[in-house]
């Protein structure tokens, strides 16, 4: 039976269906082969830090203005909601929630949104702009939110191609990190590049750098972070991400065909 998806909590291990009948794709599911999250193991002390720059490399389609940020009482707004309506100590070890369709939208993150709208308008090119933050949406949002503890990550990854269409903007709430980039086709002994992400900032992937890169965050409590001058090391803290991406016609509909 074919349900339309309204909403996904999942941990690592088990999946909570929260929706009448909802039925949940395999690759939903964190304990499946597909799952992006890194276990919760110590990473190696061996592993080698790539610095993290501070603004957006060159990467076509990337767009990262590190002096853009959501408000501060706004953000702390946002997080607190999140946290205390979706990541409560009553669900311990659920850590990714996928709201699907504008009706499971709450009205903070639809606030949240023309907010980062506003903010990035001067910055963005306007065609960049209005594939974000159409007039009139001709396509149905879906909503990710990622709770990351120190030490935690995600693996490498290109969003779903036949579930997700161009254009994906996401912002960080309570504590920065690093998130690294790689070229689909990169040879393993290249190191990918790696960009700071500070709380409260947003990011943006479109075209080459939506479908032609993989975007991962290593699994570890701090980050190397560089400039022209020095290097230093940040600690990470309780993470969330909310990120906004388009569904392609039909992919609010999960379960066997």
């Amino acid at each position: 039976m074919l349900e339309p998806a309204a909403l996904n909590l999942s941990s690592r291990g088990n999946t909570l269906n929260v929706s009448t009948d909802l039925e949940l794709a395999s690759d939903f599911s964190p304990d499946s082969p597909n799952s992006l999250f890194d276990s919760t193991d110590e990473a190696s002390p061996s592993a080698r830090m790539v610095p993290a720059m501070l603004h957006a490399p060159p990467i076509p389609g990337l767009f990262f203005f590190p002096s853009i940020l959501v408000p501060i009482e706004f953000a702390d707004q946002v997080m607190r909601f999140c946290l205390d309506t979706y990541f409560p100590p009553s669900r311990p070890g659920v850590n990714q929630i996928m709201l699907f369709g504008t009706e499971s939208i709450p009205l903070i993150l639809h606030s949240l949104l023309s907010t980062m709208s506003s903010l990035l308008k001067p910055s963005l090119p306007p065609t960049i702009h209005t594939l974000l933050f159409p007039d009139t949406p001709t396509r149905e949002r879906q909503v990710i939110l990622n709770l990351y503890h120190p030490g935690e990550g995600i693996t490498p990854h290109v969003d779903l191609l036949k579930r997700y269409d161009d254009g994906i903007v996401g912002v960080s709430f309570g504590s920065s990190c690093a998130m690294q980039f790689a070229r689909v086709e990169q040879e393993e002994s290249s190191s990918p590049m790696q960009l700071f992400l500070p709380e409260r900032s947003m990011i943006v992937l479109s075209g080459e750098a939506r479908y032609d890169w993989t975007h991962g965050i290593d699994k570890r409590a701090v980050d190397l972070v560089s400039d022209s001058e020095s290097e230093w090391i940040v600690e990470r803290g309780v993470r969330m991400s909310v990120t906004f991406r388009w569904l392609l016609p039909g992919a609010n509909i999960v379960g066997d065909p």
